[in-house]
């Protein structure tokens, strides 16, 4: 199969790499407005023809034209891009797949996902299938809901939980925190209003808010975690297909970092219009704040530590209450030494190279827009443990 490839950031080397290593592959292209990125990836030397081309994602007629003979086209560049990207697959008969979506649009719109979703109609009756937000989390996350799920009669809760150890080898002053995706995404994410699912609707939150010590297996520990929004809160009780109580994601972050999100928030400078004078320019001080963090690219050969995904799910299976815990665990080390620049990185373009030869392989539920748990689990973990990758889950039965 054939596979477009737009973005080349830390996610979209990630893929291709990934990609290259899959014999199902025929060959994948590269699309980014950056030349110097899709060079350093299609130069290395592989057996799966890599191709490159400059292009920028806004414009959706040559991104049509660029990707018409692509089987599959996976969005890694910016979220903020998917609903135009999923229209230039439309155009071009190609099926779609990104690894996150993005907030509203409008003031007061539905989230990026509800509206990629509203898209299901077109894309099926183009014939053609988008697998929206299939990376780590949201993504894998989702997979293992719908595993644990899938034996239960009802859910009273899934709770999902990021965090992991982070510290740095070689490198003075060490930084006291760091994304470790891309910093853009990152700091829009935390600053949205998170919802969580409760009692049958969604429902608003404080940014940053709720703040939960939560204990990750080892080597992570306890950490703080705090309300994000996220789009497995949004989907998980659409698509399981039974009933489901409540849904909250959290991730772990440096409390003090989340202290000053939401005073700078009360204070109204996280406005992304909201500009100060720098010189004789005006910048947005939210871009300046962002500006304070390294990015994670420019210093992953100084990271160690341990990123951890865990999904724990409350329910009842024949009148006995069970719970059902799963874990993704990976050493940043251990995704260097397979050639990646940190375990986010890896995980989040292994499970967009198994929802892209899935797409390729017709291994979905028919055309259509679709969220990660609309996938056979089952077919998705043979495929993720076939890489080697890391997955532990555990089951707890308490009587009802």
């Amino acid at each position: 199969m054939k596979i477009a490839i737009l973005g080349v950031g830390g996610v979209g080397a990630s893929l291709a790499a990934h990609l290259q290593r899959d014999a199902r592959v025929s060959s994948v292209l590269l699309l980014d407005k950056d030349p110097s990125r899709v060079r350093e990836v299609s130069k290395t030397k592989v057996k799966v023809p890599i191709e490159a081309k400059r292009l920028d994602a806004r414009h959706v007629v040559p991104l049509a034209r660029a990707i018409r003979d692509s089987d599959v086209v996976v969005n890694t560049a910016s979220p903020e891009h998917n609903l135009s990207i999923m229209r230039a697959a439309l155009a071009a008969g190609a099926h779609y797949l990104d690894v996150a979506g993005t907030g509203p649009h409008r003031p007061g719109g539905p989230s990026g996902i509800l509206e990629q979703l509203r898209l299901h109609d077109r894309f099926r009756d183009a014939g053609l299938t988008a697998l929206v937000s299939m990376g780590l989390d949201p993504g894998m996350s989702n997979v293992m809901a719908r595993d644990a799920a899938d034996s239960l009669d009802s859910i009273d809760a899934i709770r999902i939980r990021s965090g992991g150890t982070l510290r740095f080898v070689g490198l003075r002053p060490a930084p006291r925190f760091v994304p470790l995706y891309s910093k853009g995404a990152f700091f829009s994410d935390v600053v949205l209003p998170p919802t969580v699912w409760s009692n049958g609707r969604l429902q608003a939150r404080d940014v940053l808010s709720e703040e939960e010590d939560y204990s990750f297996p080892d080597p992570v520990g306890v950490q703080p975690t705090f309300l994000v929004s996220h789009e497995e809160v949004k989907t998980l009780p659409r698509y399981l297909g039974k009933p489901v109580r409540n849904v909250d994601f959290k991730y772990a972050i440096d409390p003090h970092l989340a202290r000053a999100l939401r005073s700078l928030g009360d204070l109204g400078l996280l406005d992304s219009a909201r500009r100060i004078r720098v010189d004789r320019g005006r910048i947005s001080f939210f871009d300046a704040f962002q500006a304070a963090f390294p990015d994670i690219l420019d210093i992953s050969s100084h990271v160690r530590g341990t990123k951890c995904v865990t999904v724990e799910i409350a329910g009842l299976r024949r009148g006995v209450r069970e719970i059902r815990r799963s874990h993704i665990l990976m050493p940043h080390a251990a995704a260097q030494r397979r050639g990646f620049t940190t375990a986010v990185y890896c995980l989040t373009g292994a499970a967009a190279a198994i929802g892209s030869v899935l797409l390729g392989e017709g291994a979905v539920p028919g055309p259509g827009v679709y969220p990660a748990e609309a996938l056979d689990p089952r077919r998705v973990i043979t495929e993720w443990v076939g890489r080697r990758l890391p997955i532990c889950r555990h089951e707890t039965l308490t009587p009802s």
